[in-house]
């Protein structure tokens, strides 16, 4: 192997006119360190490559290093330095494990979404990677790899490195875990494991350098490809990377350096982007805006002075820019409305498309906060929103009519923005998905608990992924959240000895609920480790388990409040507990109180229970001391108010029409203006 550089030769410099704040697509790399021997490996990785790898055959950049563990590995001894050496960079103290873009997210290859994927593209970057492989003679190789700066890229000590894999079969198992497929086993590493220290071209200018190498007998050509990436050694963040299967994209779309604002009704809030087209020649790009903002909600968006609310096809002068504004003006409902921007090429539809989205929150009090992670085997798509209608539902059963869902990232950007005004609770869904908590996410959790927030939070395995975990998903950041908000240590994994939850009968706050309430197994029994956990510092027990582990920790330093729960909410008991949970827990946040008659207790006596129940046509609602006029609405699971029914002064019994409802559970809820006074089920029949 030979290198040019700089100073040796053979670098070249052009310019090329583009805009200060250009960025290129990001194509996203991901380093997987794996292993032959490693049975969770084999578990893994049929999912990794389902959902991650197989669906971004251009967008995603995959190395999977094997290191000395467990067992013998071939393909680590095939070339163990480098291998050690990134090992060691990453910390790397177990497999299955995985770093995207270096220092973006760091976690088992089970916990990459689609997402991460996709929002990772559409940053973009300030430069642009273009890898060439060119065979010279027989085995002898030259790696040609040009770098061009775009944008302002951030300072920072940068190296590039030039890697080979090889996409390797083998006709029976080489190792203990059955797997005989590996895409992308790291070969070599050009020129050293460090890389090439470079100094990044100002923009407009492009660096080329040169690697000569020689391909070894034993490689399949066709397997083989070249993939080179810079990273910040500063930081650890990649900033972009190439491979020779990379397609030439031409558009770019920067986003806007606020992503998430706060929203008030009738008033407009505006997100300004701007779209490059980095080519030598004119292309033409279509722009498309997509939503799930409420009927009342208004939205679109202009290139340069022209309007439009769907689809616009513009046609762009090489090394030219569009200005891309998104207006949008919220109504009454409450919501975290998502608008996401896609450019793509017209001129060549086949290449990926990047997109950008953009949120506004509004209206809401209360979020309910789905964790976006994968869900925990590796192979089931979704994520914590499967179930987060035991939050709406129990939210809804509270009376709470200001409700809003997103994920944590979202949330997360939304207190760090400036956008969180009016919210109160959050509601954190984790379930069993990874990983539970993040750096960025406990930080901004932090910032809104000390403002007088309140959380809940809800998962099976959040205990053990933050400390039991190998490789060990928590951080000092995570584990010091956990410890001095949440109030918790973390005990055991559980099993399926805990099959009950107890209330402590003498908790001022959760003391007269239902109780004993069933732990379920809800991700199968092969999947069922509700965590121990026990009370640190102001924490206070709620629940115990059935063998007196405790499963439930409430706190408050009188300006927050937190509770956790070891399982998840939707694997206890029935639907009726888990909404008991809910409400018990929104109840608290709100100050009521929960001995003698409370302010629920009373305006419960309002609204009695629908006779017949189930119903079938028609349904009656016993009601008590309705003072003035006020609305019944009947609600659906998922939250939305499906009709809204006159109640006028001194009524006391309700018929209601129900022959156009479908069978099912429903919700009905007295409303005194928008003041939610009481809410019950009922269920309709055919």
């Amino acid at each position: 192997m030979k290198h040019f550089t700089k100073q040796a030769a053979l670098l070249a410099l052009f310019f090329i006119p583009f805009c200060m704040n250009a960025q290129a697509p990001k194509f996203v790399l991901l380093e997987e360190f794996t292993g032959m021997n490693c049975n969770p490996c084999a578990s893994e990785n049929p999912g990794f490559l389902a959902n991650i790898l197989t669906p971004n055959p251009v967008v995603v950049h995959h190395i999977a290093y094997h290191p000395s563990w467990p067992g013998t590995d071939i393909m680590y001894t095939y070339n163990k330095p480098p291998v050690d050496s990134m090992v060691m960079q990453y910390g790397v103290s177990g497999i299955p494990d995985c770093m995207m873009l270096g220092n973006q997210k760091h976690a088992q290859p089970v916990s990459f979404t689609q997402s991460d994927i996709d929002n990772e593209f559409s940053a973009g970057s300030p430069i642009k990677i273009m890898v060439a492989d060119t065979i010279t003679s027989g085995r002898n190789h030259v790696a040609k790899v040009t770098v061009t700066t775009v944008g302002v890229v951030p300072s920072g000590n940068y190296h590039m490195r030039t890697i080979v894999t090889e996409y390797l079969h083998f006709a029976s198992p080489p190792g203990g875990n059955g797997e005989k497929d590996f895409p992308n086993v790291f070969r070599k590493m050009m020129p050293s494991w460090q890389g090439t220290i470079i100094t990044l071209p100002a923009i407009g200018n492009s660096a080329v350098y040169y690697y000569n190498y020689v391909a070894d007998s034993i490689w399949v050509a066709a397997n083989v490809k070249l993939t080179s990436y810079v990273q910040n050694f500063s930081t650890g963040e990649v900033l972009n990377c190439g491979s020779t299967n990379d397609p030439s994209i031409n558009y770019t779309l920067s986003a806007p350096a606020v992503t998430v604002q706060h929203g008030v009704s009738a008033t407009q809030n505006t997100f300004q982007f701007s779209s490059l087209n980095t080519g030598s020649a004119a292309e033409q790009f279509s722009y498309t805006l997509t939503t799930n903002q409420p009927s009342d909600w208004v939205a679109g968006f202009m290139i340069g002075s022209t309007s439009y609310t769907g689809t616009a096809t513009v046609t762009t002068a090489a090394s030219s820019s569009n200005s891309v504004v998104i207006n949008v003006t919220p109504g009454t409902t409450p919501f975290v409305a998502t608008y996401t921007m896609t450019v793509q090429s017209v001129t060549n539809p086949s290449l990926p498309p990047m997109k950008s989205s953009v949120y506004v929150i509004s209206n809401v009090t209360d979020l309910i906060v789905n964790n976006s992670g994968n869900v925990g085997d590796g192979v089931t798509l979704g994520s914590a929103a499967n179930w987060d209608s035991v939050y709406t539902t129990g939210l809804a059963y509270a009376g709470r009519l200001t409700v809003g869902k997103t994920n944590e990232k979202i949330a997360s950007m939304a207190i760090a923005q400036g956008a969180f005004t009016g919210v109160r609770n959050i509601y954190l869904n984790i379930g069993w998905t990874f990983p539970s908590f993040t750096d960025a996410e406990v930080a901004q959790l932090t910032t809104f608990l000390n403002a007088g927030g309140c959380l809940l939070v809800s998962g099976q395995d959040v205990g053990w992924d933050t400390w039991g975990a190998s490789p060990a998903a928590g951080t000092a950041n995570t584990r010091s959240f956990y410890t001095n908000y949440l109030n918790a240590a973390w005990v055991w994994d559980g099993n399926s000895t805990h099959d009950t939850i107890h209330v402590v009968t003498t908790d001022a706050i959760f003391g007269n609920m239902p109780t004993p309430v069933s732990v379920n197994t809800f991700y199968g029994t092969n999947y069922f480790y509700p965590d121990a956990i026990a009370p640190v510092g102001l924490g206070t027990t709620i629940y115990n388990y059935n063998d007196t582990s405790i499963a439930g920790v409430r706190a408050t330093n009188g300006t927050w409040k937190t509770v956790y729960l070891g399982a998840g909410i939707e694997m206890l008991g029935t639907s009726s507990d888990r909404r008991a949970i809910v409400k018990r827990a929104h109840d608290w946040f709100y100050g009521y109180s929960f001995t003698g008659i409370s302010e629920y207790g009373s305006i419960n006596r309002q609204l009695g229970q629908n006779y017949p129940n189930p119903a079938n046509s028609t349904t009656h609602i016993p009601l008590e001391g309705v003072d003035k006029d006020m609305n019944l609405q009947i609600i659906d699971l998922a939250g939305r108010v499906l009709n809204t029914v006159q109640v006028t002064r001194g009524t006391e019994l309700l018929t209601l029409n129900t022959a156009s409802l479908a069978p099912g559970i429903y919700m009905y809820r007295l409303l005194d203006g928008n003041r939610a006074l009481a809410c019950k089920t009922m269920q309709i029949t055919r």
